[in-house]
């Protein structure tokens, strides 16, 4: 047995197939002709890294064993094995002849600076930030900026750098190795400098077994503490160590960030590589059952983001200069929000700790936040707040916001009177102010513990209003359902959504409205599709099972959802609802961004930080 298939047969966390590997700001994925993609943060990337050109690639098989994925592949029919593994901000390649003969090999890779999916900007974003490759008698050195960051890729074999511009380069090799001899390509990203960054790929290049085995031993401690923490049936031990993998192992560290200074999880590094809001929130909620430091760490990031008006932004990117491109903001956040979910995060930190420095810090921070939706999500005044821009909803490309951008299309000068910037007709959403019920009622909680009785009082009252008009203005009862409405004349968009569910995790459904909105969760024309909770229901004309926000299902969609069954003491469906989404993640197992609603097909991004939140489904 070889020290691979040794490895493999050891593993604590065994995935058939798996081809992604992540460090801290590293990520790849072995896939088909080599490593079909690559990522450091928000700064360099490939698509691919390395592909083998010639000769033709068969997988044989393929296995993840704590962290490392491992392949036995055919090259023109001599087998051969080839792996990846990612450790803090290196990356090693290995492929290692297993045949016995000498082999020829070719290969090509590229590196390129992140444009992410604006390649037709890759320039721009090179040009704004100083970026630029150069080639050395060792490999190639990449800079963003002056400054950094930086990236070295450094081979055990002699490479051909055939292009190195501001933006992009791209080499070859052309490779003869004899038996049992292996080809090594060693890719270190470092913040500080050029020198750093190229002794950390020699480093590896050096000493690759013993970067394997620290990266295996990490995977194996970030894991089983939680899962024994935590113990599940049997048949479910595979996924929960998957999901504390998932949230545990996208935490990253970027150094010399003015704004990010807290280690956060990334929602995925495979395709969202910075921190965004509501995930945040997510994340902080699954850490705080784990590591309830580390929880604070992922929100403390967001009070030092918050911006002198009291919004915390949307998100806060890695790069300005793609922030300034994507957004026409010169800034590392945009103008935007998200879903209030941060106040809910913070209720489950204070459960687990009392700290009242923490507390006071939230507490300041959330009342300015509050006083901002108050200010400038609330132009009727009415306590009940607007999304009005998509994006902010994080319901990004939803059915519901089809209707109120055409009107803001149509009359983009109307709604402008309202709101300075805006890009649709602003919608008082369900889910938006049963969030905004929820942290007025931590506030007032908050507001008690540190001794603020007026200030407890007031987003006592507030949270009421809010959670009346809910009732009031967003309830159908010819239809027994919740639904958004326009901020201007209170009139219903008749799109159903399980934003609707909300009503159940904040409570302020009543009882039979409860029992009218399970009869539509259940119902199999609607809700409760293969995968349950599609993002608008499955009779809606514009329903596509494959759509993102428009058929798709999310975890943390039937994570409210689950908690809100159970609130009104409905069990035995909360039950059946996670037992349907466990036994689907199960089958792999599988921890996507979301999830084909018809066939329950993973779908989006891999390992998709929120979506652990289906740990609390398996308990």
């Amino acid at each position: 047995m070889s020290k691979d298939e040794e490895a493999v047969e050891k593993a604590y966390l065994y995935v058939e197939g798996k081809g992604e590997v992540v460090g801290n700001l590293v990520a790849a994925r072995l896939a088909g002709k080599g490593v079909e993609f690559f990522t450091f943060g928000e700064y360099f990337e490939a698509e691919p890294l390395i592909t083998i050109v010639d000769p033709q690639t068969s997988i044989l098989r393929q296995d993840w064993a704590d962290g490392v994925s491992y392949r036995t592949i055919s090259l023109g029919g001599a087998v051969m094995r080839d792996k990846l593994i990612a450790y803090k901000d290196t990356l090693l390649y290995v492929i290692n002849n297993t045949s016995q003969s000498e082999t020829t090999i070719k290969i090509h890779g590229t590196i390129q600076i992140f444009s992410w999916f604006m390649p037709q900007s890759r320039d721009i974003i090179a040009g704004l930030a100083g970026s630029k490759f150069i080639s050395h008698s060792k490999g190639l050195i990449g800079s963003y900026s002056g400054n950094g960051p930086f990236i070295a890729i450094t081979p055990s074999h002699k490479i051909f750098v055939n292009k190195a511009e501001p933006s992009h380069s791209n080499f070859s090799a052309d490779l003869q190795l004899a038996p049992r001899e292996s080809f090594i390509l060693a890719v270190a990203g470092h913040h500080s400098s050029v020198e750093e960054c190229r002794k950390s790929a020699e480093n590896a290049l050096s000493n690759p077994e013993t970067i394997e085995a620290l990266k295996r031993d990490e995977v194996v401690r970030l894991v089983r503490a939680p899962t024994e923490k935590y113990p599940v049936k049997r048949e479910y031990e595979l996924l929960s160590r998957y999901l504390w993998y998932v949230i545990l192992s996208n935490r990253a560290q970027v150094r010399n960030h003015p704004i990010l200074t807290y280690p956060f999880v990334m929602p995925s590094k495979f395709a969202l590589r910075h921190q965004w809001l509501w995930d945040s929130a997510f994340h902080a909620i699954i850490l705080s059952k784990h590591n309830v430091q580390m929880a604070k760490e992922e929100i403390l990031n967001l009070f030092h983001a918050q911006k002198n008006d009291g919004r915390i932004p949307h998100e806060i990117f890695l790069s300005r200069e793609f922030c300034q491109i994507f957004w026409n903001v010169n800034d590392y956040a945009p103008w935007t929000t998200q879903p209030p979910v941060l106040a809910i995060a913070i209720d489950k930190i204070i459960e687990k700790e009392e700290d009242i420095e923490f507390i006071e810090k939230a507490y300041r921070a959330l009342d300015r936040y509050d006083h901002w939706f108050r200010t400038e999500r609330d132009a009727d005044g009415d306590q009940l707040m607007s999304y009005v821009d998509y994006l902010e909803s994080g319901w990004d490309d939803s059915v519901r916001w089809d209707e109120p951008k055409r009107l803001f299309s149509n009359r983009p000068e109307e709604f402008k009177t309202d709101y300075k910037q805006i890009r649709m007709a602003p919608v008082e959403a369900v889910d938006l102010n049963c969030l905004i019920y929820m942290q007025r009622k931590v506030l007032s909680k908050m507001a008690e513990r540190i001794g603020l009785e007026r200030e407890a009082q007031k987003y006592k009252e507030l949270a009421e209003t809010t959670a009346r008009r809910v009732k009031e203005s967003m309830w159908d009862g010819e239809t027994g359902f919740y639904y958004d409405i326009y901020e201007r004349d209170h009139k219903i968009l008749r799109v159903k959504t399980p934003a609707a569910f909300l009503t159940l995790y904040s409570g302020i459904a009543t009882h039979q409205q409860a029992g009218k909105l399970i009869q539509h969760l259940f119902n199999p024309k609607e809700f409760w599709t293969t995968f349950p909770l599609p993002s608008v229901s499955a009779d809606d004309p514009n329903y596509n099972p494959k759509g993102y926000w428009r058929g798709r299902s999310w975890i943390n969609i039937i994570w409210f959802t689950y908690h809100g069954l159970k609130t009104y003491g409905f069990e035995r469906e909360a039950t059946l609802l996670a037992q349907r989404v466990i036994d689907l993640m199960n089958k792999g197992p599988s921890c996507n961004e979301n999830y084909n609603s018809q066939t329950g097909e993973p779908l989006g991004a891999p390992d998709f930080g929120w979506s652990a939140l289906a740990l609390e489904l398996l308990n």
